[in-house]
This record gives C-alpha cells, sequence and structure tokens, in this order.
C-alpha cells in the first residue's frame, strides 16, 4: 500500500509541475492553433516564397481549418506547408507582439502579411536565429505591430523536418524573455545535475566496483542528448539537412537510449548477484532499438510505427520486471518502490515516444513529464544501491571488519597485550592506544570485542584491572586500597570501589577481610 502511495504521489507532483509550468497563457502568450488554416494538399507546385504574387495564388486555393486547439496538427509534407491566419487588434491603441511558432526542427520558417487595403508586407519575412551562446535554437518568432482595430492576414510558409504538432501563439516581448530565459535555466539545470550526477556515480563507482553506478550515469546523460536534441539544438543545425538520420536525429538517440536502458539491466543484473534468464533474447531486445532508424529511412515502416514502438517498449518492459525480480522476493517497500520508479520512469518515456510519433495531441505533460522525472530517479537510484549495498553481505565496501578478517587473530594479538605487557594498568590506556597498537581504527576494534566478548572495551579493560587488584590485595596487605586501585589502572578511588563492587558484589576492604592471605595457609 505504501509503495502504490508513493507513486501516485510521484504522479501527483509531475501533473502539478506540468500545470504550473505549462499551462499559463501569461508566461506563453495566447495560442491561437485552432485560428489557422492549412493548405489543401495540390497537386501541382506551391509557392515557395512569401511575396505579393504568392499571396495572390494562396487566395485562389482552398483551405483545411486546423481542428486541435492546443497545436497544429498535419503531416509532413516535403516541399512545405503554408499557414494562414488572421489577427485583429481589439485595442484602443498599437499593438506589437511576436507570432512564434513552439518547434526547433523547422529549418527555414518565412511571415508575410496583408493588410485590409491589399498592401503586402514581407518584412518579416525569415525569422531571427539568435547565437543563445550556440547551445540553444530559438523558437520561429516574428514581430508584429497592429494599430488600433487593425484586422490582417498572416501567412506562413514552413520547411518542416516531421509532422506538424505543435502549438503556434502570440506572444509579448516580456513573455518572450520569459520563454527564453526558461529554456536557458532549464539546460543549465540538467547540465548542474549531469555534472553532479557523474562526480556522484564515479565516485560510488571507485568505492565500489560496481558498474551499475556508471550505467546508470550514462542512462541519464544520454537521455538528456536525447531530449535536448529535439528541444534545445537540432543536429541538423550543427551538420546538415540532407541526411534523413541526422534530419531525424530523435530516432537515433532513441535507438541509442533504448541500448543503455539495457545495459543498466544488465548491470543490475551483475550487481545482485543474479542470473541474466534469456541473455540470446536479452542482447536481441537491447539492440531492437536501432529498428527506429529505419522509419525515417522506409516509408513502409513509418506506416506501422505503433508496432515497432509496441514491440520495443513491451520488450524493455519485460525485461525491466525479469530482472529486478528480486525485488519482489525480498518482500520489502523500499526495494519494490525502486521498480515500481523504474517502470513509472519507462511508461513515461512511452508516452513521450508515442507524442513524437505523432499519435496524441499536443499535451506538455506527454512530451516533459520523463524529462523533469528523470533528475530525481537518478538521484534516488543511488541512494538505494547504496543502501542495497549495505545489507547485502556479498558486498566488500560495506562489509564489516568481522566480516573481512580473522577475528579470532586479532583477539589473540588482544589478549596477548593485555595479558603480557599489561597496558590496562596505565591509567591513561584506552581505546585509541590499543587501536594503534594493533593496527586497527577504534571503531574495528570496538567491532571486534562486541563480536568476540559480547561486551565493550572499558569492560574488558576493568575486567583486567580488577583481576589485578584482587592479586594486589591479597599479596601485599600494607597497601590501602586507594593505592591498590591505583597501582591497578583506575584514575580514581570512587572508580576503583565501584566498579570492584560491581564485579565481586563486595567492596575492597570486605573481600580482603574475606580472602585468606597465601601466607597465612602456609603457617
Amino acid at each position: 500500500m505504501r509503495t502504490i502511495h508513493r507513486v501516485f504521489l510521484a504522479l501527483a507532483l509531475l501533473l502539478l509541475l506540468e500545470g504550473c509550468l505549462w499551462k499559463p497563457e501569461a508566461f506563453y502568450g495566447q495560442n491561437i492553433s485552432m485560428d489557422v488554416e492549412f493548405l489543401a494538399p495540390l497537386k501541382g507546385s506551391v509557392p515557395s516564397n512569401c511575396d505579393h504574387s504568392s499571396i495572390q495564388k494562396l487566395k485562389q486555393y482552398h483551405w483545411i481549418q486546423n481542428r486541435s486547439e492546443d497545436s497544429l496538427r498535419s503531416k509532413w509534407e516535403p516541399q512545405g506547408q503554408w499557414l494562414h491566419f488572421t489577427i485583429k487588434n481589439q485595442l484602443d491603441f498599437p499593438s506589437d507582439f511576436s507570432v512564434l511558432i513552439q518547434w526547433i526542427n523547422i529549418p527555414s520558417a518565412e511571415m508575410c502579411s496583408e493588410n485590409q487595403k491589399g498592401e503586402i508586407i514581407d518584412s518579416y519575412s525569415g525569422y531571427v536565429w539568435e547565437n543563445w551562446l550556440g547551445v540553444l535554437s530559438p523558437f520561429p518568432h516574428f514581430n508584429v505591430s497592429l494599430e488600433p482595430g487593425e484586422s490582417r492576414d498572416f501567412y506562413i510558409y514552413i520547411v518542416a523536418n516531421e509532422n506538424l504538432n505543435f502549438p503556434i501563439r502570440t506572444i509579448s516581448n516580456s513573455s518572450y524573455r520569459f520563454v527564453v530565459l526558461f529554456r536557458f535555466l532549464t539546460l543549465l539545470f540538467f547540465l548542474m545535475v549531469g555534472f553532479v550526477s557523474a562526480g556522484w556515480a564515479i565516485s560510488e563507482f571507485i568505492k565500489s566496483k560496481e558498474f551499475v553506478y556508471l550505467s546508470i550515469l550514462f542512462h541519464f546523460l544520454l537521455f538528456f542528448l536525447l531530449v535536448y536534441s529535439v528541444h534545445g539544438k537540432e543536429l541538423a543545425s550543427l551538420f546538415d539537412n540532407e541526411n534523413n538520420i541526422i534530419k531525424h536525429s530523435y530516432y537515433l538517440f532513441l535507438s541509442i537510449n533504448h541500448f543503455v536502458f539495457f545495459l543498466y539491466l544488465f548491470n543490475f543484473v551483475k550487481f545482485t548477484n543474479e542470473t541474466l534468464t534469456y541473455p540470446k533474447l536479452f542482447w536481441a531486445s537491447a539492440c531492437s532499438g536501432f529498428l527506429y532508424l529505419f522509419i525515417p529511412l522506409m516509408p513502409r515502416v513509418y506506416e506501422y510505427r505503433i508496432f515497432l514502438v509496441l514491440v520495443i517498449f513491451g520488450s524493455a518492459a519485460f525485461f525491466l520486471r525479469n530482472t529486478h525480480g528480486i525485488l519482489f522476493s525480498n518482500k520489502n517497500d523500499e526495494e519494490r518502490s525502486y521498480f515500481f520508479s523504474w517502470s513509472l520512469f519507462l511508461f513515461l518515456v512511452f508516452l513521450k515516444t508515442l507524442f513524437h510519433f505523432d499519435f496524441y495531441p499536443y499535451q506538455p505533460f506527454f512530451i516533459y513529464a520523463s524529462v523533469f522525472y528523470l533528475p530525481f530517479l537518478t538521484v534516488g537510484s543511488f541512494l538505494f544501491l547504496r543502501n542495497y549495498e549495505k545489507r547485502d553481505k556479498t558486498k566488500t565496501r560495506f562489509r564489516t571488519i568481522t566480516n573481512k578478517i580473522d577475528t579470532q587473530e586479532f583477539r589473540i594479538k588482544l589478549e596477548s597485550l593485555l595479558e603480557s605487557e599489561k597496558i590496562y594498568l596505565n591509567e591513561n590506556c584506552n581505546e585509541e592506544l590499543i587501536a594503534q597498537k594493533l593496527g586497527v581504527t577504534y571503531h574495528q576494534l570496538s567491532e571486534i570485542i562486541n563480536v568476540e566478548y559480547n561486551f565493550n572495551f572499558p569492560t574488558l579493560l576493568n575486567l583486567y584491572r580488577i583481576k589485578e587488584a584482587k592479586r594486589i590485595l591479597l599479596e601485599k596487605p600494607e597497601l590501602n586500597v586507594a593505592e591498590v586501585g591505583k597501582m591497578a589502572g583506575f584514575g580514581s578511588r570512587s572508580a576503583f570501589y565501584l566498579e570492584f563492587k560491581k564485579q565481586s558484589g563486595v567492596n575492597p576492604n570486605h573481600f580482603r577481610k574475606s580472602t585468606s592471605h597465601p601466607k597465612d595457609k602456609n603457617k
């Protein structure tokens, strides 16, 4: 029940995050996707320039209304697509804003407009590619200025590398700056998490020699590259837009991510000292992700891509359950939660993949839930694996000193130190001193004594001191009790009295009187 509650709590937090970050129109501008029209397919060629003659031709063609409220939804057209919409300034003063297309995998975009007088404005043809420090691609956006009450028809010609399934918005300058800042801070956040995860994973690997830590790190970094190639900077802007694999780099990174996920599963099996079942099928399923590369290359595969997605994610889900089965046999809530956390991530990635394969309308939760969930999963995985090592007696990093050494040998050395050298007679004798002489740490010595004697170090030391005090009391009756206690290693008379009575049941004087002296027996 606790595990189910945690899963629902995680889902609730993700839904809250999605609602807070991605829905407010105040931040992302007004979504005008429902007001957009698509140029109906033509048998011949369509205009490819945003100018006066092109608009005159476009006005004679048939247009189809976009039916999605959240985004533009249309199949990919190799020769490019035309969009049309009308905006009217309802205000009593001039309005300055931008028309923004919320996607980056668009190599070319141009916008022009026609006012009520038939005048063509194409001063914003082509959108500005800001430098963004060279790490992020901007959304296509065009600055617009409308007079009070002015109504204008806008035409956009875009060449996209995939199906259209993204919003088109009107956004103020301040909101656009927020979008820029948010994207940049998000990139910095994931870079920071990446650096922290790298240091953490490498540190844990050095200490434990367990490759599962590195595999989780690679999984995070590769998934970050997957998201970055779709929402940060497309690969085509770095190389060229001619090669289909480069143009559709999402499929390339998706294939690699699937294989890296199976590397994690393989290393987790080794971590738990289990045996990998169905090894041939396991590695065949790991390589099955590279079938994604055929989608942009072969139209036939593209038509049946839903079946490809189901097979690939089905194999990932099967082997996730297969390799983490040991977590159920222990009936430990923490271990079950760990399995369900990875299951949730796989499900969220499945939703993200379905969206990018154009099976769902634009929905921010499908796109970003797995992205913002992964850093928490990565950190939680490191913590879980570390705790698992502590519980597993076969692991060497957190094994106790009693599991690593021959405690009987150390017991003999300890007793020799106490009996032969009588180091306990020094009132300054302590655990640190004896540990140093034995070549172990303070904590290791405490553990050896607790395991071998079932009591702590002060008790062991006082046993030898009281034994020595009894010998002195009987052999040297001329000494007073305080002197005997000091000779036996006690720092004070009161401490000697308390410990003596604790062990013997009587005080030192009573013990001396009630016990015959050896010399008296010889008389």
